[in-house]
């Protein structure tokens, strides 16, 4: 059956029915579905305003169905004469909305499926994820790999991880393993011994394996001890100039008392100027970059440039088989193939048609690689607004950041956050990505390095709405956060911008505030002049209560 009769199909109301014609649409429906629940109901989390209870009683009910050669009559729940493809698509799609789906549903759902045990091992296996995530942390959770395989993972994971002891620096390309951070952190680390040492914290000097813990193992400080204050910070300004590459890392250091955020606008101003150099050298620097690319990719060139003029204005579900030679060049030839594509100057809705083939591309691109094209796609274009970002350029950075979160976080938003001339217009399109299209880890991410950032009052911006978001925060990271809050009070006693953001911290996290963080965001409060300080006394006050 290729799937369910459109009978069958009325019997869903409008928005059930969009929605199980996507998930029908292809292998990628999840994604896509997923983006039709957040269009639905905008502002809200995916799937926030779908009636889950109707779909899943249209999906449980019993239909008639004619069985085997002799055509016998039986009654089956609708969910199992769905396509296996679409069944697929389903339980994926429920696996990222499940916080906004009652669990009695996604239980009911489960046990729909396993009255017709399904042959796809694919539809097997995510029903039993699922059903780990519904279940108690007390009970029983039902076995996903065998001890052959989890032996296997093991030794390969102590493999990969091995080399890392010898070979200082490489534990931080290997972004996808994380090292367990130390739980014990003492509050009085951020408890100020008066009121004009607000802000000040205790440096931790231990380097953690991942990107993202080795952020959060750090304290912010307000001031550096200049013996200690050798430390690196991972980003890729130099990618919009065309310098990415696998694991490439940019890393400044301080030594003396020289400021790290001036050499990073160095660094910065020098990768600008190779990028206006590499732009003015029209058709010689072309032909040097085809000089590094093998002629088998090169003969996709001319292909991919007219399918993305032709293609441009729709979308008909297909990605070219010329795109599968993303995953066939090295690094640098991905670099190379970007420029002989003119992908950073290309027009936007081109470069719309390019995300939505990117993001139905499978195999998925590796993070080195997604790294790369973040670089060249979206760095210059967001660099040099200078007005409102266009739609054709939103919708394409939040489909490329909906399928690579980990690259935009780790790369492309810190680059645009400390790159020199940011305004306003880059402010915005940071914080339309964080508010839409992040999941809560993603939102995680990006604290951790914000955190390490210093704060200007555009920065407040994004910093509010990362605090709007109200994801679970750690202990160390949220010390980390009050720590900034604390050490910026008097700088921006008369911002609105900041009362509006302690304003949000007092409110949103009030359970994560403990006595230490209510006797420095005092201090921050008798430091504020704005019309606001009224209402953060007020807020401090039902902390205090509660």
């Amino acid at each position: 059956m290729d799937g369910p009769s459109v009978p069958l199909l009325q019997r869903f109301d409008k928005s059930s029915r969009l929605l199980l014609c996507t998930l029908m649409s292809g292998p990628e429906a999840a994604l896509a579905a997923l983006r039709t629940l957040q269009r639905s109901r905008s502002g809200e989390d995916p799937g926030q305003g779908f009636d889950w209870q109707d779909f899943t009683e249209k999906l449980c009910a019993l239909e008639p169905v004619l069985q085997g050669p002799e055509k016998t009559l039986s009654l089956k729940p609708l969910l199992l004469l769905l396509p296996v493809l679409c069944q697929r698509n389903l339980f994926s799609l429920l696996l990222t909305v499940k916080s906004v789906v009652p669990n009695d549903l996604l239980v009911r759902l489960l046990e729909v499926s396993k009255q017709g045990p399904s042959s796809d091992l694919w539809v097997q296996r995510l029903n039993d994820f699922l059903q780990v995530e519904l279940q108690e942390k007390n009970s029983l959770t039902p076995v996903l790999l065998t001890d052959a395989c989890q032996q296997q993972l093991k030794d390969l994971c102590q493999k990969v991880v091995a080399p890392c002891s010898s070979t200082p620096g490489l534990e931080k390309k290997l972004s996808w393993y994380v090292k367990q951070t130390d739980p014990c952190l003492a509050v009085d680390e951020i408890a100020p011994t008066s009121a004009s040492q607000i802000g000040k914290n205790k440096k931790v000097s231990k380097e953690s394996i991942s990107p993202e813990d080795e952020r959060q193992g750090k304290r912010a400080r307000l001031e550096v001890d200049e013996s200690d204050s050798e430390h690196f910070k991972q980003h890729a300004v130099e990618q919009g100039a065309g310098a990415a590459g696998t694991g490439n890392e940019l890393m400044t250091k301080s030594f003396g008392s020289e400021d790290v955020h001036s050499q990073i606008n160095k660094i910065y101003q020098g990768s600008q100027k190779e990028e206006t150099e590499m732009k003015g050298a029209s058709r010689g620097s072309q032909m040097d970059s085809a000089a590094e690319v093998p002629n088998y990719v090169k003969e996709h060139v001319p292909k991919l440039k007219e399918l993305l003029t032709m293609h441009c204005d729709y979308f008909d579900g297909t990605v070219p088989q010329e795109l599968q030679i993303l995953n066939e060049c090295t690094p640098n030839q991905l670099e190379s193939l970007c420029s002989l594509l003119e992908l950073s100057e290309c027009p936007e809705n081109e470069l719309l048609q390019f995300c939505t083939w990117l993001v139905a591309m499978s195999p998925d691109l590796s993070y080195s690689y997604a790294t790369i094209l973040a670089g060249k796609l979206f760095l210059p274009r967001v660099l040099t607004l200078t007005e409102p970002a266009s739609w054709p350029l939103t919708t394409a950075l939040m489909m490329f950041c909906s399928k690579y979160a980990r690259p935009v976080c780790c790369t492309l938003i810190p680059s645009i956050l400390q790159a020199p001339g940011k305004g306003l217009e880059q402010m915005k399109l940071v914080c339309k990505v964080i508010e839409e299209c992040l999941e809560p880890e993603y939102v995680r991410l990006v604290f951790s390095q914000i955190v390490e950032m210093p704060w200007s009052e555009d920065l407040l911006t994004v910093v509010h709405s990362l605090l709007e978001r109200q994801v679970e925060l750690s202990a160390e990271l949220f010390n980390l956060v009050v720590s900034n809050v604390c050490h910026m009070a008097q700088e921006f006693a008369k911002s609105m911008y900041y009362a509006k953001l302690v304003l949000t911290l007092l409110t949103k996290y009030q359970s994560s505030i403990t006595s230490v963080h209510q006797y420095r965001l005092s201090g921050v409060l008798d430091l504020n002049e704005t019309i606001l300080k009224k209402s953060l006394q007020i807020a401090l006050k039902q902390v205090n209560s509660g």
